[in-house]
């Protein structure tokens, strides 16, 4: 028991670890080995401490293994569409995918027009042409130091990148972040991990096979009219199945931008849930990109990858900038994350209809 606490309770400084002997999916080896060549003509070798950005370490054995991209997987689903069914196989939760559809219809910025509005809006008022030339807008999902998933609107721009906190229930901008891509030493885009150390996988599997057992298997049986499937050995086993709570990783990819020259977090960020001085900002998708219905072009403004493509040009075309763009897993350095697993369960970082209240 003391060595395992010894392990979980071991600190790390470190403000972002990536393992550099991991294998770099097939799907982005063309595009990653097209942006390193150019970065390295560009520019010399980075100065970033080496103890700070390799992390070894710090990365599960799982880390190159995760789900199926959700849009190779809905192609798939497509070409097995037409398929007879041979077998009846066990259905498990699609944990790679946050939140599911009759929840994601709570989210205001599910309605329509809701996002197109406020992104205009934040383009108007908040845009100058200073600025820059105007390369995109999107709506993400961004994950704090603490590990806490919140709703952004997010403007690039030939000089900066804007993130912005808006009310999608008043319909007004809160807050907005600057950060210009000059300032920018390091891009990394990779699958979102925890150290190995964490619990947080371990959390995450328990919360989410007591969340299914309890909905999926207990409220659906008595609300549904019993059946013969409901009396076969197949399906009653499946009830307490161990597969829902075994660990759960994100399974979910992002991209952080970074100024902070490899060097660590000072202790007084590190433990202050309320700092402003991260110096580093990490997006993924927003929830809505895996059940919004239209063409690839639509679904682009919840997509991450299609905003990380952008911002790689936007920095391929500055001479003056030196940033490094790495191909690498992200290490969320959360270790423990009870309040974190309450926040990101329950949505609260995203305007929601909640029972009687909106918030």
């Amino acid at each position: 028991m003391s060595d395992l606490l010894d392990e979980d309770l071991e600190f790390r400084g470190g403000t972002l670890q990536l393992s550099a002997d991991n294998i770099v999916p097939e799907s982005s080896e063309n595009n990653r080995n097209s942006i390193t060549d150019v970065a390295a003509k560009r520019k010399g070798p980075s100065n970033a401490n080496p103890s700070v950005l390799s992390g070894a370490d710090s990365l599960t054995s799982s880390t190159s293994s995760f789900a199926v991209d959700a849009r190779t997987e809905e192609q798939q689903n497509a070409a097995a569409a037409g398929a007879p069914a041979t077998d009846i196989q066990a259905v498990f939760p699609r944990y790679d995918v946050p939140f599911d559809k009759e929840n994601i219809k709570d989210f205001f910025t599910y309605r329509k027009g809701v996002v197109d509005t406020a992104i205009q809006e934040c383009i108007t008022v908040l845009l100058f042409p200073e600025d820059g030339e105007y390369l995109g807008s999107w709506l993400l999902t961004e994950i704090t130091l603490w590990d806490n998933e919140k709703e952004r609107i997010v403007l690039l721009t030939s000089r900066l990148v804007m993130t912005i906190k808006y009310d999608f229930i008043a319909m007004k901008q809160l807050d907005f972040k600057k950060t210009y891509l000059d300032d920018l030493d390091t891009i990394v885009i990779g699958e979102l991990v925890y150290p190995p150390s964490s619990l947080v996988p371990r959390l995450n599997g328990i919360a989410s096979g007591v969340t299914t057992v309890v909905k999926d298997c207990v409220i659906d049986r008595l609300c549904r009219r019993p059946s013969h499937e409901d009396v076969d050995d197949h399906h009653t086993s499946r009830l307490f199945d161990p597969k829902y709570f075994e660990p759960r990783e994100r399974h979910l990819r992002g991209v952080r931008l970074m100024w902070n020259k490899g060097e660590p977090l000072p202790l007084k960020t590190v433990w202050n849930p309320f700092s402003q001085d991260v110096p580093f900002i990490t997006f993924a998708s927003h929830p809505i990109f895996w059940h919004k219905e239209g063409t690839a072009e639509e679904k682009a403004t919840y997509d991450m990858e299609t905003f990380a493509v952008k911002l790689q040009r936007a920095i391929e075309h500055m001479p003056s900038s030196a940033c490094c763009i790495h191909h690498s897993p992200i290490v969320i350095q959360s270790y423990v994350g009870v309040t974190s697993l309450l926040h990101n369960k329950t949505g609260m970082g995203f305007f929601k209809v909640r029972g009687k209240f909106s918030f």
